[in-house]
């Protein structure tokens, strides 16, 4: 009896010590998330896009650590700005529909997420931001930027299909 308990209990370790290497080489080549202290957030050019009344600005998440990190999904999006009596001073962004891919930031590359603004109909309907603010995926603290392109938006809090919202974050070419 103590020959197949003896056995039995080899395989048992040897299959505990495969485990633990394998283990130990998926840890030591997975990396870590982009955190906020290892980004830096700017935006590019405003631009006008084919539909009347959307213009788009590309927000940029910039790798500064030394480290690569990985990057997946949407970054939550606030902007801020005078305070409004049924709504507040914030309009958290709708993300668009998608699958977005995880990929690589290698240590001072950059990903994209196309933010769509609805401009405003009419003078009642605007509202200046003063400042973006963004949250990186898998992140709880915050980047924050003044609002550059000075740009009036159509606040549409709670509109199940808002023209102004946030795409996924893509890579940099």
């Amino acid at each position: 009896m103590v020959p197949r308990f003896s056995a039995w209990a080899a395989c048992i370790s040897t299959v505990s010590a495969l485990a633990v290497v394998v283990a130990a080489n998926t840890t030591a080549s997975a990396e870590s998330w982009c955190g906020t202290d290892s980004l830096s957030l700017s935006t590019g050019e405003l631009t006008t896009t084919e539909f009347v009344g959307q213009d788009q600005l590309e927000l940029i998440l910039t790798n500064i650590s030394e480290e690569s990190c990985t990057l997946q999904g949407y970054p939550g999006v606030d902007l801020v700005g005078p305070d409004v009596p049924t709504w507040g001073p914030v309009f958290s962004l709708t993300r668009q529909s998608g699958d977005p891919q995880p990929f690589t930031l290698a240590p001072g590359a950059s990903a994209t997420s196309i933010l769509t603004i609805g401009a405003p109909f009419a003078p009642e309907d605007f509202w200046y931001p003063t400042s973006l603010v963004v949250t990186p995926p898998d992140a709880t603290t915050q980047l924050q930027i003044p609002w550059i392109p000075y740009t009036p938006v159509m606040r549409q809090d709670g509109a199940t299909s808002p023209a102004t919202y946030i795409g996924p974050l893509e890579l940099m070419h």
